[in-house]
């Protein structure tokens, strides 16, 4: 029976894939942002249902009887438990695709891609398992990511370790009861531990190299301005050039300075959970042609608090600045990026400004 299930095709060779992408993009424009309880609860729920769905399907497979029944309950696990991998994998970008950084958001759509290429080319019952457990602690990691800083009420090093913790804690537990479940879980069981323990690892180290950003912080908006002022509503009303290129968005923006400017504007606007707060910094960077290299030249400083809809906002401003290009990156607690945004600085008249509020 088990030498069935591992050369079974599921139906078609793209089935499972489909299917995959179909809960990931669902979630992903239905769910509201993660600070909301009912998302939450949601991907607790999908997280269960997938650990519940591998352990049935295990469980199917070591009754060992080759009916058509069971072959069908097979391929019905498996598709519920790529629906609802894809679905739990979406909370892992649901920031990163709603934050203007894709420059430090880009290594986990790498990972979703790594994923999405795997289901594509996995159909033998050994490596669908190993992927599926795979995606599960995968997915078990960031929602813990995600949801520590929410109950410890900040976001720095200490809470992310906290979420690596717990992960591996309750990624090991899941593997020794996932065991009992058939004679091929227990046989894979060694692989499974090294995955509970080597996914926490290797995300954690990411993140202290800096190349995956600040999770559950996003940069909801950021721009540079040629003057920014409050107004007694609170809210901020911002002068920024109209931009008529082609793809405007995906290009690296021009800022042409005036003998009237008094320097350069930026402004953030950081998405945060409510009841969270953080240290953020404004850090102004420029490309050195010479070195290539980023140097960095000023730092402003502000204290995040977290909860409001359009995000927590704050703008900085840089005197005497020189042709060339530069960047402005957000940090928390001064060492991990949150997002950053390139402009080119020239000294000329631009074509056109106009008032916006922020």
């Amino acid at each position: 029976m088990l030498d069935t299930f591992k050369s079974l095709k599921i139906y078609t060779a793209h089935s499972t894939t489909i299917i995959f992408l179909a809960g990931f993009l669902f979630d992903m424009v239905m769910l509201p942002d993660l600070d909301d309880p009912f998302a939450r609860y949601v991907g607790f729920g999908y997280l269960c249902a997938v650990a519940l769905l591998i352990m049935f399907r295990e469980w199917v497979i070591s009754q060992n009887k080759a009916t058509l029944f069971e072959q069908r309950t097979y391929s019905v696990a498996t598709f519920l438990i790529s629906y609802c991998s894809g679905a739990a994998l979406s909370f892992v970008f649901i920031y990163a695709l709603r934050s203007a950084a894709f420059s430090v958001s880009w290594p986990l759509f790498l990972i979703l891609a790594l994923c999405i290429g795997l289901n594509e080319l996995v159909s033998t019952h050994n490596l669908r398992f190993n992927l599926d457990i795979g995606i599960l602690l995968f997915a078990i990691l960031f929602y813990t990511i995600f949801n520590t800083p929410l109950f410890l009420g900040v976001q720095n090093n200490f809470s992310f370790l906290v979420s690596i913790a717990v992960s591996m804690g309750v990624s090991l537990i899941y593997i020794y009861f996932l065991q009992f479940t058939s004679e091929n879980a227990t046989h894979e069981a060694p692989r499974g531990y090294a995955l509970a323990i080597g996914i926490p690892m290797f995300v954690g180290m990411l993140y202290m190299l800096n190349i995956i950003p600040a999770v559950p912080l996003s940069l909801k908006e950021g721009g540079v301005y040629h003057s920014i002022k409050r107004v007694t509503s609170g809210e901020f009303i911002g002068n920024q050039e109209v931009d008529t290129r082609i793809l405007a968005r995906y290009r690296t923006p021009t800022f042409h300075l005036t003998p009237e400017d008094t320097g350069v504007y930026f402004f953030s606007a950081v998405n945060a959970p409510a009841e969270l707060s953080a240290p953020i910094s404004h850090v102004w960077e420029y490309y050195d042609v010479i070195k290539q290299e980023w140097i960095p030249t000023t730092k402003v400083s502000f204290t995040l608090d977290g909860g409001r809809e359009d995000g927590y906002r704050a703008y900085s401003k840089k005197d005497a600045i020189t042709d060339g290009l530069w960047r402005v990156t957000v940090m928390v607690d001064d060492k991990r990026v949150v997002g950053r945004v390139k402009f080119n600085v020239v000294h000329s008249p631009p074509a056109s400004l106009v008032e916006i509020k922020l």
